[in-house]
């Protein structure tokens, strides 16, 4: 099969290559959609999570077949694969999980005391195995969602950063009436204040440095956008909401926004850090304390891909706006390079069957 093979910095190679029979307690499915993360950047940019050495989970060292965000048609189930039959049209779930450590165990399987390699490498397959930028996928049966007849695999693929957002929006403790500010408005943190105004928070902000973004962010009902190098986010949130909003999320992993969701959110209010930061940063504990301010944060998901398969399927039409781009496989490298550089794309989608 072909397949989109990154070996480590800035060196992805479209290959034929050959695919194993499942294992007892995986299926094979015939992808259909594979999005372009950000993740799937750094990875090619600057090398980031890839096994160099072997992960203890998958075995598997650099080559990966790239790709966690995707849907497809299961054609072989093993033998122990349970719930899940040749034909199913399912969206993957693509976590790495021993499922015996004290966390699996617990149902937090997105902490996995096992799963990450020695070297940093990540728990995902596409990241520390292999994923779903290929004409077929092995995947662990357990982690492969039904979809609905009437949703499309595009949309089947979009399940994978929506749960993102979605175990941000869990894990904040948001109820409906609440106000929330989102700081960053790539893909996660369009999907969290889509998610934000279905779960019923009465404001939903989001702020951005691209103008681009903020016309996206207002194509799918995102009224209150804001730019801090043009206005100042602080001063304009205080103006309609003097002690603040309830909950901020932090999408863009900067020091100077997670600085703007400690001064923009309630005293007692949640700080949600959904991002990751590509380095560290200051924070004022002694701030923190006298404002009563909870941080939390989250990792990938955990439970969560039933619920949000069920979302995009209700709100089909605002979940569509996010996919700007389709490309064949053989694109891969130049689909990576336009999220990159091309503020106006938010979720490039791959289909090997272009």
């Amino acid at each position: 099969m072909k397949a989109a093979r990154i070996y480590g910095k800035q060196d992805i190679r479209i290959e034929n290559v050959d695919i194993p029979e499942p294992k007892d307690d995986q299926v094979q499915v015939k992808v259909k959609f594979v999005g372009i993360c950000g993740s799937d950047i750094h990875m090619y940019s600057e090398g980031l999570s890839l096994p160099y050495e072997k992960n203890p989970l998958s075995g598997k060292t650099v080559p990966i077949i790239e790709g966690h965000e995707f849907s497809g048609q299961v054609v072989k189930v093993g033998r122990n694969a349970q719930d899940v039959k040749v034909g199913d049209r399912v969206a993957i779930e693509p976590i790495l999980a021993c499922g015996h450590c004290r966390n699996c165990m617990k149902g937090m399987y997105n902490y996995c005391l096992n799963a990450v390699g020695p070297d940093g490498s990540g728990n995902f397959i596409g990241v520390s195995d292999d994923g779903g930028m290929a004409e077929f996928s092995n995947v662990q049966a357990k982690f492969v969602h039904k979809l609905p007849d009437e949703m499309g695999f595009d949309l089947g693929a979009l399940a994978e950063p929506t749960a993102v957002a979605y175990e941000g929006i869990k894990r904040s403790g948001l109820i409906e009436g609440q106000t929330v500010a989102v700081l960053g408005a790539g893909p996660i943190g369009l999907c969290t204040a889509i998610l934000a105004k279905i779960a019923g928070a009465t404001k939903v902000y989001i702020s951005d440095v691209s103008d681009v973004r903020l016309a996206k962010a207002k194509e799918v009902g995102i009224e209150d956008t804001l730019n801090p190098t043009k206005e100042n986010v602080v001063e304009k949130i205080h103006e309609d909401l003097p002690d603040g909003v309830d909950i901020s999320f932090e999408c863009a992993g900067v020091q100077a926004t997670f600085d703007t969701a400690t001064q923009i959110t309630t005293t007692t209010g949640v700080i949600q850090v959904d991002a990751l930061f590509g380095k560290s940063i200051d924070l004022d504990i002694n701030d923190a304390i006298m404002k009563g301010h909870n941080i939390h944060t989250t990792l990938g998901y955990a439970n969560d891909f039933p619920i949000v398969i069920n979302i995009i399927n209700n709100h089909q039409e605002v979940f569509q706006q996010l996919i700007t781009k389709m490309i064949p496989l053989d694109e891969t490298i130049e689909g990576i390079e336009a999220l990159q550089n091309d503020k106006s794309q938010v979720k490039v989608m791959i289909s090997p069957e272009m």
